[in-house]
């Protein structure tokens, strides 16, 4: 059986590991709420664009259906949505 000191280094080996766990959760919680807000500075800085045109050596057939315009690309899911989906696989 192990001894009292075995028990004891062990507990210690424990606890200094679970501080470095709660020491690293926080650095990435404070990473995600600085990449969540860079995030956010870049979508204001965002501009509309104007719809595509079409250039002026094509024929215009005025009485047909309008053109559809190009899908707007999908955006990526937010860099929280993406933490909680990790987070929750962890659990």
């Amino acid at each position: 059986m192990a001894s009292e000191d075995e028990f004891e280094r062990l507990r210690a080996e424990r606890d200094e590991w679970r501080r470095r766990a709660e020491v690293a959760e926080a650095v990435a919680a404070e990473r995600l709420a600085r990449a969540e807000t860079a995030e956010r500075a870049l979508r204001a800085t965002e501009i509309p664009r104007p719809a595509p045109t079409l250039p002026a050596s094509e024929p215009t057939d005025l009485t047909g259906p309008l053109p559809e315009p190009p899908a707007a690309p999908k955006r990526p899911a937010s860099l929280m949505e993406r933490w909680r989906r990790y987070t929750d696989t962890l659990n």
